[in-house]
């Protein structure tokens, strides 16, 4: 029988030989000893595995499990299933934490018997060396004019407006109890894009104790060449991610409350996804969009993405987008549509 540690931190990993090894020695250096690390290989094809082996090698604590590569939903499901500890904890290969991380975790966790813990986060910029702290308190209080000052705790029914796509939907700037991950089946949707939207938005509709912890205790790393800088047919995976969120929406009686959250969302997502979408593909996926939303949020879809433009505008224009969730140019000369991608302005959908 093997014995219960306090945290289970789960490690994706896929390529990422060059940031590996920082991302591992941010766990062994933490103040706080009694956590397993479950490194998931999702089929890397570079040293990522061997800089695993190694470490585990020297640390008993780390345990590698290698699949062929299905990504880090079914990656992060994996893990979970053979996590012990009583508290989960998710970390990116090329991102890193604090030293005092599970430290603060384990004691708030204590204190408060919240089923989530959310901390704030650094947002690094591996390219130009810029960095920014994301704030949950400032975000909720612009936001959704909450104020978490006064008890540390909120719910998505003090947000409800914008609940499903204003708050960060990534899962490693929160830890999670994992008895209340078991309860409730949470588990991640099984695709390489979008994947943890599923997981976040059942984790946050399913409590009524997320504590913030006005703590940064997390550093994440924006950076040339990874997935979610990568234009992929992989994309098309978030047509499944939408029907999966709506199926757990109507068999759990939140439709009728969140219909209109729930819409807004897939405005967003999909309008983030048309600029990754190969241009090939961009007809058939505009096409696909429109069968998912409603006759009354297709008009606003298509002002997001830019295609409609007047006659002038169809033989140059240069707009400018934002949708809450990523800014972007749309260039378009003589009929044919150019996106540039900006440094998402809140990084609440991010896609891996």
């Amino acid at each position: 029988m093997f014995a219960v540690s306090k945290f289970s931190i789960v490690v994706p990993v896929y390529n990422v030989e060059n940031y590996l090894s920082e991302c591992l020695e941010s766990l062994i250096n933490q103040t706080f000893d009694d956590f397993e690390v479950i490194c998931i290989n999702d089929g890397s094809t570079d040293n990522s595995l061997r800089i695993l082996n190694d470490f585990a090698s020297k640390d008993e604590r780390f345990i590698v499990i290698s699949q062929k590569n299905q990504g880090q939903g079914i990656a992060r499901n994996n893990a979970l299933k053979i996590a012990n500890g009583q508290y989960i904890l998710f970390v990116d290969p090329d991102d890193w934490i604090e030293s005092n991380t599970l430290e603060k975790l384990y004691e708030k966790f204590r204190q408060t018997n919240a089923d989530i813990i959310q901390f704030n986060y650094k947002k690094y910029n591996d390219v130009s060396g810029d960095s920014k702290v994301i704030d949950l308190k400032a975000l909720l209080k612009k936001r959704f004019k909450f104020d978490i000052s006064k008890n540390g705790f909120y719910s998505w029914k003090n947000i409800k407006k914008g609940c499903l796509y204003y708050l960060d939907l990534q899962v490693w700037n929160r830890a999670y109890r994992n008895e209340f991950i078991k309860k409730h089946g949470i588990c991640f949707a099984p695709s390489k894009h979008g994947e943890d939207h599923l997981f976040t938005i059942k984790s946050l509709l399913f409590s009524d104790k997320i504590f913030f912890l006005d703590e940064i205790l997390y550093n994440y790393r924006i950076r040339s060449g990874s997935s979610v800088n990568i234009v992929t047919s992989d994309n098309w995976m978030i047509f499944d991610n939408i029907r999966l969120i709506e199926s757990f929406l109507r068999e759990n009686d939140f439709s009728p409350e969140l219909e209109k959250e729930f819409e807004q969302y897939k405005i967003r997502v999909l309008g983030w996804h048309a600029v990754v979408i190969p241009k090939k593909d961009r007809e058939k996926y505009i096409y696909s969009c429109k069968q998912v939303l409603s006759e009354k949020s297709i008009a606003q879809f298509m002002r997001m993405v830019g295609n409609k433009n007047s006659f002038l505008e169809n033989i140059f224009s240069i707009k400018n987008f934002n949708d809450g969730i990523a800014k972007y140019k749309v260039i378009t000369i003589l009929g044919l549509h150019f996106h540039l991608k900006f440094k998402s302005s809140l990084k609440g959908v991010r896609y891996e």
